[in-house]
């Protein structure tokens, strides 16, 4: 009875300390979107004003050397948050296995999973993102 509260007591630390690592790497991964797409619009206002500059005979100035700032602030971020993703990623994968929750002797089932692209973590068939680094799978 012991070993089931045991092992039960394992499953629920296990279970809550996957839940905060999903919620860590889907915020990480929804900033790095908002990031890739701050700049991806920077690149459109900054082509389109120049199509407009040069098409009423004028000279390229100030408006692009703010942009360049802001592009380059930008890219900074996403390296960050890149960083932080892989930093997360290399805890998780340091991880010591005698953690597991089951040990595989104890249970024989048939294995049904998606594997991540991404990270190749093993996922179950109706997860919709990676439990380790939270990508879409």
């Amino acid at each position: 009875m012991e070993e089931i509260k045991s092992m039960i007591n394992k499953i629920g630390k296990n279970i809550t300390k996957t839940s905060k690592d999903i919620i860590k790497n889907t915020k990480l991964s929804m900033q790095l979107s908002s990031e890739e797409e701050k700049l991806k619009n920077l690149y459109i206002e900054t082509g389109k004003k120049v199509y407009e500059i040069y098409s009423y005979g004028g000279n390229i100035g100030d408006f692009f050397e703010e942009k360049y700032k802001q592009m380059v602030q930008v890219e900074r971020e996403i390296a960050i948050i890149k960083e932080k993703m892989a930093q997360n990623k290399n805890t998780n994968d340091q991880v010591d296995n005698s953690q597991n929750i089951v040990d595989k002797r104890q249970i024989s089932t048939v294995e049904e999973c998606r594997i991540c692209q991404s990270c190749g973590q093993k996922n179950g068939l109706n997860d919709r993102f990676c439990l380790k680094c939270g990508r879409v799978l």
